[in-house]
């Protein structure tokens, strides 16, 4: 079972690659420019701007960890997607529920994709750490002392992907997001990509073809307390033979203050292996 999970992890790798490809580009655009926004997103976004106009103050974000424990409780999650050359989708998503008064978490893993999924949790109270492997007969539990950092880990993404958009991100508006209102910016540079070297392009999305970008978009919702509350990454391109390729970034912050983490259906049966 451990080595299937990590078959499917280094599977993964490629598009954490993205990722880092992506920042390191943000970083270098500073200054760069914004490309326009002439639209108001659909949904519930209102005082939308015209001509990518910066807000008043512009983006200025905060981190998240010291907002994140005053609140005592909350849920965050991060998720990558690639849909690759022949039209096959890939995703990792992880999320964390953390409720830090009552020192309890639940943390899941799942990979999908052209091979069979993964789909690990992780429970902690107490004091000790329960893991579930697998489902139906596959399954297995193992069971070790509450792991340290499960809070720095679940926060690690909360501003790290934003930061360096502050000079350069466009406002659109705001709008609704987990029932708070937020700040809406964006940042849109396709031609960064011009520059970078291809290959990571082509073996992210499984091909021998060049793939040109014809999309890249970075948006991010900040909430009152200046904290990234959806922080998206979007890149689109196509093969030379015409197929659309893209990938997909996301993380979230949800339920601040209001996240409970109830014992999983499965915790009798890892206590029983356990003991």
């Amino acid at each position: 079972m451990f080595s299937t999970a990590v078959h499917y992890l280094m599977k993964y790798v490629r598009l954490s690659t993205v990722l880092v490809v992506l920042t390191v580009l943000l970083a270098g655009c500073s200054g760069g420019g914004v490309t326009d926004t002439e639209a108001t997103p659909a949904g519930t976004t209102t005082g939308a701007t015209t001509g990518g106009t910066t807000a008043s103050g512009g983006l200025a974000l905060t981190d998240a960890d010291t907002r994140l424990r005053d609140a005592g409780s909350f849920t965050t999650a991060w998720s990558y997607s690639v849909t690759a050359a022949d039209g096959t989708t890939s995703s990792l998503t992880q999320s964390y529920h953390i409720d830090s008064n009552a020192n309890r978490s639940l943390q899941r893993l799942e990979t999908t994709g052209s091979d069979s999924g993964l789909d690990i949790e992780t429970f902690v109270a107490d004091g000790t750490s329960y893991s579930r492997y697998g489902d139906g007969d596959q399954v297995q539990y193992v069971s070790s002392d509450q792991p340290a950092g499960v809070f720095e880990t679940a926060t690690g993404y909360a501003s790290g992907y934003s930061t360096g958009l502050e000079s350069d991100a466009s406002f659109v508006g705001t709008e609704t997001f987990d029932g708070v209102t937020v700040s809406r910016y964006e940042y849109d540079n396709t031609d960064a990509w011009s520059t970078y070297n291809q290959g990571t392009l082509d073996s992210t999305f499984e091909t021998d073809e060049t793939v040109t970008v014809t999309d890249f978009t970075v948006a991010v919702l900040v909430d009152s307390d200046n904290v990234a509350r959806l922080t998206t990454w979007t890149l689109t391109g196509e093969t030379e033979s015409g197929q659309t390729v893209s990938v997909d970034w996301r993380y979230s912050v949800t339920d601040v203050g209001s996240t409970t983490v109830e014992d999983p259906d499965w915790l009798a049966d890892a206590q029983a292996q356990s003991s």
